[in-house]
């Protein structure tokens, strides 16, 4: 009874959509020879979680590359939300251009659950059209689509510089957080001066880190100024950041922070000392041993 109620699921998992068998091999081999029925079936098959088949279907329409496009165009708004994301994940991996405003669509639709998956596939299309929903979605509540729009950001690399520095004057203070580490990551030069002037603000632990990613000597001042900050993740970034961007008139104010009260903050001024002077340094641990930094390189 075990093995013929094993064999009847079997059967169930395998069989009828809608009534009749699914014939992968068929459906895949009509596909290849340009059946535009057979591949609008095999895009809709995405869907079928339940059976695995879209794990099955998913390389293969990978492999039709343009052939599959235009029906998977067709599903990019679909309600079924499995088929969504494989169809937009899809369209991400083949780098559709022509799929960018209508995943940008579904990326601004905040009723919908695991926008992420569109804000990484538009960072991978790389079309610049959608910069203004990926802009959009550096303030999203929710932190993962947040995180893919910084992302994605940084993938457009210059071509989003122009649209992120227009954004940080009216952005929130979680849009312009996601804001500064795009421009910190791309490390454009247009972008030196704009978070100079947020170095006060509320992102001051971003505009410090992307500072430090900038490598400009101009920065040097308000990195300096950072080692004072009452907050100590403040002061960690500044002391960071002056590993790239300090001078000899660096070198005093990293020895001073060297006593701070805070381990990572003496760490990473002992870092950023040996950096600037070429020499070792050691710092007081927090149990009181005096030791070089950590390596960050190995």
């Amino acid at each position: 009874m075990r093995i013929l109620s094993l064999l009847l699921l079997l059967f169930l998992l395998t069989a009828c959509r809608q009534g009749g068998t699914i014939d992968l091999e068929d459906l895949k081999n009509r596909a290849q020879t340009g059946d535009s029925g057979a591949c609008r079936e095999l895009v809709a098959l995405l869907g079928e979680e339940g059976r695995a088949v879209h794990s099955r279907i998913y390389p293969f329409l990978l492999e039709l590359g343009e052939r599959a496009v235009p029906f998977l165009l067709e599903q990019v708004g679909t309600t079924d939300r499995i088929r969504r994301e494989q169809v937009i994940a899809a369209l991400g991996n083949l780098k559709v251009s022509r799929a960018t405003e209508p995943i940008a669509r579904v990326l601004e639709d905040r009723s919908l659950k695991r926008r992420y998956v569109a804000a990484w596939a538009l960072g991978e299309i790389g079309d610049r059209r959608g910069i203004p929903a990926l802009l959009s979605a550096l303030d999203d509540e929710d932190p993962e689509v947040a995180r893919h729009a910084v992302r994605a950001l940084i993938r457009l690399n210059r071509e989003a510089v122009a649209a992120l520095l227009g954004y940080l004057p009216g952005a929130s203070p979680r849009g312009m957080a996601g804001a500064v580490r795009a421009l910190g990551d791309i490390g454009d030069p247009r972008a030196l001066e704009p978070l100079l002037a947020r170095a006060d603000g509320p992102a001051r632990p971003e505009v410090f880190f992307a500072l430090g990613k900038l490598k400009d000597k101009r920065a040097e001042a308000a990195l300096i100024a950072g080692l004072s900050d009452p907050q100590w993740r403040n002061r960690m970034h500044a002391a960071m950041a002056l590993g790239s961007s300090g001078t000899a008139a660096a070198v005093a104010p990293l020895r001073k922070a060297m006593e701070d009260e805070v381990t990572v903050v003496r760490e990473w001024a002992a870092r950023s000392l040996q950096t600037v002077t070429g020499h070792q340094v050691t710092y007081r641990n927090d149990r009181g041993e005096q030791v070089l930094p950590y390596s960050i390189y190995h």
